[in-house]
């Protein structure tokens, strides 16, 4: 073994890192951007979890924006009306107010709804979207391989033995995401609902109402039971759907005890209900209302 040589070797080595680290040193001073400390700030007071739904690729990213104006301190749609407040504080801006939104499934189908093919390949809802719209003879419903609840950041969504998302509204922060990777989203098979609506349409279905019930036993017959028994005139059957107005509704449930087809459910964060239980329950759920009556 030549010492001398492995010596010359390391004393070489030696040098390159020592000239390396000179020039980073110095460049590094040379071209160093001052950051404002409120960018700091701002990043603390966001929840950290980097979801994108404000549609920057970061929290640090959104920070940025916000200290530079390009953004409004409401910018983070996950972090609510708190963390909204907070981000204007440090701003020195007025509170702005945040409308606190979940996400709601428009579809009650799942193991209820007709296929027209069993699909074998990837495992996506969009993969299979692409073949021939996908193996539901709905064009509206939930195809039930999970990409909502994969792309989750929150683990709000399971998919459940009937094969729908079931969305956890204490968990779901509203950001969107689902929506967006949902390919039927657009379609409003996923939809963003006031936090506190108390009810959600479980039916998405545009066709015809023969037809309707044809694809899935869990539609909307458009029957217009739930709207004429609701004393808040909150829900209306339009285009042969039932919509609910969230403005008006005061989840006292007439409409989830008539209609027939238990495709409208109690949801949010209603005092008493547990909106996942509740999940295609219809009218069995336990409700505040219903246990007064009958004690």
């Amino acid at each position: 073994m030549d010492l001398v040589l492995i010596a010359k070797a390391v004393g070489a080595l030696s040098l390159i890192g020592l000239i390396t680290s000179a020039v980073l040193s110095t460049a590094a001073k040379k071209f160093h951007v001052e950051v404002d400390p409120r960018v700091g700030a701002v990043v603390g007071a966001l929840p950290g979890s980097n979801c994108g739904a404000c549609g920057r690729p970061s929290c640090f990213a959104v920070a940025e924006g916000i200290v530079a104006g390009e953004v409004p301190p409401n910018a983070c749609v996950a972090g609510g009306q708190s963390v909204a407040d907070a981000v204007a504080a440090i701003m020195g801006a007025a509170a702005c107010e945040m409308a606190s939104v979940i996400c709601a499934r428009g579809c009650g189908g799942g193991d209820r709804a007709v296929r027209v093919y069993d699909y074998a390949g990837v495992p996506s809802c969009a993969a299979s979207n692409r073949l021939a719209g996908g193996p539901l003879a709905c064009a509206w419903g939930c195809i039930g391989l999970g990409d909502c609840e994969r792309a989750c950041p929150f683990d709000a969504i399971r998919m459940d033995a009937r094969g729908l998302p079931v969305i956890d509204p204490v968990k779901c922060t509203g950001c969107g995401i689902c929506v967006r990777e949902c390919p039927r989203g657009q379609l409003t098979l996923l939809e963003l609902v006031p936090e506190a609506a108390p009810i959600v349409m479980r039916c998405n279905a545009r066709d015809k109402v023969k037809a309707r019930r044809a694809n899935c036993t869990a539609c909307c017959i458009a029957c217009k039971k739930c709207e004429r028994e609701c004393p808040h005139d909150a829900i209306h059957v339009i285009d042969m759907l039932a919509v609910v107005d969230y403005e008006k509704c005061t989840g006292c449930g007439a409409c989830v005890e008539v209609c027939p087809q238990k495709c409208i459910d109690f949801y949010g964060h209603r005092p008493g209900v547990d909106a996942v239980s509740a999940d295609g329950a219809g009218p069995d759920v336990e409700t505040p209302a219903k246990i007064a009556q009958e004690a």
